[in-house]
Parts: structure tokens; sequence; C-alpha cells
């Protein structure tokens, strides 16, 4: 991550050689996944004395919350449908009629966001009873 960040050759250099004539860049910042998007800039700070022929490395990080806070009350959005019953003919057919039961039943509200949650509460009722949640498989963390 280190090497993406344009900065002058003073601030590349993380470790100078014991006879202080060659300064490299040895140590760098690794990030997990799509994480390297949080990351704003990083660079050596030559100046703290820790007592090492290394440099201290800052990041500087963007702050964000984990998308669990942020989805907290949409739970609901990434439902996956299974989309194999939807290509069964008799599955589709039962799916067409309850969806038509449902929204028969359905009485005009004056207000169009409570007309509209009630046909999309309709339309989810009859996919859950016809054609079913996907199950989610479960991603590996590793790859080997």
């Amino acid at each position: 991550m280190s090497t993406q960040f344009q900065h002058k050759d003073i601030h590349k250099g993380t470790w100078q050689s014991p006879d202080n004539n060659n300064i490299n860049q040895i140590d760098h910042v690794l990030t997990n996944g799509n994480k390297h998007e949080l990351i704003e800039d990083v660079r050596s700070l030559r100046g703290p004395n820790i007592d090492a022929d290394h440099f201290l490395v800052k990041v500087i990080m963007k702050q964000s919350l984990p998308t669990i806070y942020k989805n907290k009350n949409k739970q609901e959005i990434n439902i996956k449908w299974n989309q194999k019953n939807l290509q069964n003919a008799v599955k589709l057919k039962g799916y067409c009629k309850k969806l038509y039961e449902n929204l028969i039943k359905l009485d005009e509200k004056e207000d169009i966001n409570e007309e509209w949650n009630s046909i999309q509460q309709a339309i989810k009722e009859s996919a859950n009873v016809t054609i079913m949640k996907q199950e989610v498989q479960p991603r590996n963390k590793w790859w080997d």
C-alpha cells in the first residue's frame, strides 16, 4: 500500500542502513480484501526516536461503520429467491395465483407510500410461500 501514494523520496524510506548511507523501503502496509479503499495516505515518519534503524510508518484511514450497522433496519434487502422454482412452470403459476389473491385483498389507501408498502408486502408474502428463499452458502475465508 505504501508505494501507491506519491511522496518525496525522504518520506518513502522506512529503514536506514547502519552506515547511514542507504535508505530503503522495506516496511509496507497490507490490507484485507476491499479495505484498501479506506486508506487515504501512507508515509514514514523520520522524526520520532524509537531506538531502531526503522522509521515509523503512518497510515491515515477513513473511519466508517461496518455494514452491519448501516443495514441494521434493511436486512430484507439482500433476500435471494430460489430461481430454480421460478423456472418450474407449476411453481410459477402457483406464485402468480397467490400474488393475484394477495393483491385483490388489498384495499386502496390515500397515502402512496402506504400503498407501495402493502404491495411490497403482498409480493414478498406470496414469494415466501411459493418460491422460497435461496439458501446462502457460506464463503471460505481463505482460498487454497
